[in-house]
């Protein structure tokens, strides 16, 4: 009897992300080695993508009984507290209640292509950003965690909306508007992993036009942090202009660039 599908026909109806019962049932009847493997490569894709969906269905229930009540929950996180150059870059980011953000997560764990996606994803999507950028200067004046907290107010301050509820990862806001803390918020709150990517891809921008400007300490690749290159550059050339003059061991540097 002849197969009623030919491979190219199967790999066709099986990339489809909604295929009936009933063909699947008569593809699995098929004892072709192609057929069998399509199928195979078929149920694992969508075994993967239910386990992002729950795990985005996860990732915004600290939202939804925000979202349930009409009210407006904006997520914050900072990216660049460690770092010897280059500011701490924060954002604040609200999210709409039927946003399909699937692969959202702490942008650590993100390549760089895949944030740039989700970036422009979260961008089309959102209700309301907002980027905070804290100086060297700032830092080294305040201290590294106290430029954190002010930094993320701008950030809140900066937005359009006024949420009725903040989400941010392990900082409390100097801002009278209720807010919940969370530990590692950027893995577990939908919000705070948006405003992670935004933040981090936001600095990675800042770092990419300083490492035009200072090409010897390799910015755009550390990221500002103290790489063997980085703490060469800082004793052969001096620091910058974009140098946290209060870190070690910038601190002992007093050639300039």
């Amino acid at each position: 009897m002849k197969n009623k599908y030919t491979i190219k026909d199967a790999k066709e109806i099986l990339n489809d992300d909604e295929v009936s019962q009933s063909l699947l049932t008569e593809l699995s009847e098929d004892s072709r080695s192609g057929i069998k493997k399509l199928l195979e490569q078929y149920y694992k894709k969508q075994k993967k993508h239910q386990e992002l969906i729950t795990r985005f269905h996860q990732k915004e229930f600290l939202e939804k009984p925000f979202w349930d009540n009409g009210a407006d929950v904006a997520g914050v996180d900072e990216v660049g507290r460690g770092p010897l150059a280059g500011p701490v870059v924060t954002a604040a980011v609200i999210l709409p209640p039927d946003n399909t953000l699937y692969e959202v997560d702490d942008s650590k764990k993100l390549s760089s292509s895949k944030r740039d996606e989700l970036y422009k994803q979260i961008c089309d999507q959102a209700v309301d950003i907002s980027v905070g950028v804290g100086s060297p200067e700032l830092i080294d004046t305040q201290n590294i965690y106290h430029a954190t907290e002010l930094t993320m107010r701008d950030a809140i301050n900066g937005l359009y909306l006024k949420p009725d509820h903040i989400l941010v990862d392990a900082m409390t806001i100097p801002v009278d508007i209720p807010q919940t803390k969370l530990i590692k918020g950027d893995s577990k709150s939908l919000s705070i992993g948006a405003a992670s990517i935004v933040a981090k891809v936001a600095r990675d921008r800042l770092m990419t036009m300083y490492n035009h400007l200072y090409p010897e300490f390799g910015f755009e690749n550390n990221d500002g942090y103290g790489t063997k290159q980085h703490l060469e550059a800082l004793e052969k050339v001096g620091r910058t202009k974009i140098h946290r003059l209060s870190f070690a061991p910038v601190k002992k540097i007093h050639k300039l660039y």
